[in-house]
């Protein structure tokens, strides 16, 4: 039994996520939790909300309420939708929470005591017109590592690298479209160049499992040498830095938020009553930390998180495994909900079966290249695979048990060659399934998955059993048996990738236990014969492109 921390990127609560966030986050983590779970290996899956991104304060200020208000509101809707997809978090928490704060400014309590935090005099964004510090997303211009021409002042979300708002080409206030004028004020520094040598030896330990792209970012990162980087910013709305004379200032949201995921360890066990339980996970080298994100995140999962853990304290387990995924593009441009460009989950869930989002999400998952979404492809994928192929064989199957044996599993006589060979088939593609997932190949995994549902059929058509129980009522119970017995499979194979159906499919088959419960070598027994089958409606239903 292996200790598996499955962490999950942390959304802006500043408007709705769309089906990008999902497919980097959520849906894989929670497809990879599921099947750790089934394994029957402790698993923890734990994020939240980030309530204090300046994209947060953006809207707020827009909209003319306080940050806490569009926070709360996105957060709920977070969680909501995160509930809709099936995605099963053990804490999804949000970084407001009081908790939360007084983790945070331990660890950054710690941090300065050890000399790993200081105090600093830099130059920031001014804004002239209403004579205010501007928070780095408040600027806007091009890049220029990429030429991205709507790159803001701390990242470019095309390119991912990580900005200062004077490197940006053309700076200009993103409230009043003036260019901001430098001006020093003092700030507290991490002193991330202390950990060069320390990350450079991590990055070259054995990461053969991780992704290419993820690595090369990383060891990019450390091959142009660290740099120490302000982790407090002249904001109002945030977590409150804990040293006398920063009252007007707050610690940078992307300091604090990677903290959440061992904070909301803590709170998890916190509220289990075993307020020192997290160390069970975070002191044992044996555990393994998986961080799923997205590509405009690799550096802050691959670089400084794993400095501040070491700096923190240097026992704590670091990422086991950062598995990024590459952009998901809508009409040739990268999804953004800073921009406005999506397709948006809230609207997605109330116009589709949220299996069938998962489906096509995974997919199109852009594990190691972008990919795009198209709608008429979205379609396509599901009528003739996720229907046609998986839907379509173990709705055949109960269909014909149902009308010929009596809505009854039939017994399983004599095997032939081909019996035998569907049969061998179920290990087969249950054995790829698990060792894909394993390397977090998600896309590779449900494409195996699927796989034993096409061999189903061709099955089913080579033994005609619309012939053939005319012939031999024996045989064709056979061949039946054999293919309830794929179905059966399928629920338990399918259950990581596709859980309200599996669940739907499991009820069918004769079980009125939890599928999410089973155990994942369980997809290898067979079916009783005599069980009771529940034919219903077909999985899934067919879409118009």
């Amino acid at each position: 039994m292996t200790k598996i921390v499955v962490c999950v990127a942390w959304p802006y609560a500043a408007g709705p996520r769309h089906l990008g966030h999902a497919i980097s986050t959520f849906i894989p983590a929670d497809i990879f939790a599921r099947y750790h779970r089934m394994k029957g290996d402790q698993v923890l899956m734990v994020g939240g909300s980030d309530m204090h991104g300046t994209p947060t304060m953006v809207l707020a200020d827009q909209e003319g309420v306080p940050p806490n208000v569009v926070a709360e509101r996105y957060h709920a809707l977070h969680a909501k939708n995160i509930e809709q997809l099936g995605v099963r978090y053990d804490l999804y928490w949000n970084t407001a929470d009081p908790h939360h704060k007084a983790w945070v400014q331990e660890i950054f309590l710690a941090l300065k005591q050890k000399g790993y935090v200081y105090e600093a005099t830099m130059v920031s964004p001014f804004c002239t017109t209403d004579n205010r510090f501007l928070p780095d997303r408040y600027v806007g211009g091009t890049c220029p590592h990429c030429g991205f021409p709507r790159a803001r002042g701390d990242q470019c979300e095309n390119c991912g690298n990580v900005l200062d708002p004077f490197e940006l080409i053309n700076p200009r206030c993103g409230i009043h479209g003036t260019t901001p004028i430098p001006k020093e004020t003092k700030h507290f520094f991490f002193r991330l160049s202390a950990f060069q040598e320390r990350l450079k030896k991590w990055a070259e330990d054995d990461k053969e499992h991780w992704r290419h792209h993820v690595l090369t970012f990383m060891r990019s990162w450390l091959r142009e040498g660290l740099k120490d980087r302000p982790i407090t910013r002249d904001l109002e709305w945030g977590i409150e830095v804990p040293v006398v004379g920063y009252e007007k200032k707050r610690i940078y949201v992307w300091f604090e938020a990677v903290m959440g995921y061992l904070t909301a360890m803590k709170e998890l066990y916190r509220r289990r009553g075993n307020p020192e339980g997290w160390k069970d996970f975070w002191y044992d080298p044996k555990a393994r930390h998986f961080y799923f994100i997205g590509k405009d995140n690799i550096v802050f999962h691959t670089i400084f998180w794993p400095a501040i853990l070491m700096g923190y304290d240097d026992e704590l387990d670091l990422p086991y495994d950062v598995p990024a995924t590459q952009y998901l593009n809508f009409s040739g441009e990268r999804m953004s909900a800073g921009r406005g460009h999506g397709v948006w989950l809230p609207d997605l869930l109330e116009r589709f079966d949220p299996d069938q989002l998962r489906y096509y999400g995974v997919a199109t998952m852009p594990e190691t290249k972008d990919t795009d979404f198209e709608s008429e492809d979205f379609a396509q994928r599901n009528n003739n695979e996720l229907l046609a192929v998986y839907g379509n064989f173990v709705h055949r199957a109960l269909k014909f048990a149902e009308k010929n044996f009596s809505h009854k599993v039939p017994p399983a006589a004599s095997l032939d060659s081909a019996d035998k060979s569907m049969i061998g088939a179920i290990e087969e593609q249950w054995t790829k399934v698990g060792e894909d997932i394993e390397y977090v190949h998600l896309k590779e995994a449900m494409k195996e998955a699927i796989q034993l549902a096409r061999l189903g059929n061709r099955y089913f058509d080579r033994k005609a059993p619309w012939d053939l129980i005319k012939k031999d009522k024996v045989a064709c119970g056979t061949a039946i048996h054999i293919c309830l017995r794929v179905s059966r499979s399928l629920a338990l194979v399918m259950a990581p990738f596709l859980p309200f159906s599996s669940q739907r499919l499991w009820h069918a088959v004769g079980y009125d236990t939890d599928v999410h419960r089973q155990r994942w070598d369980e997809a290898l027994n067979d079916i009783p014969a005599g069980q009771t089958l529940r034919v219903g409606k077909p999985l899934f239903s067919k879409l118009g492109s």
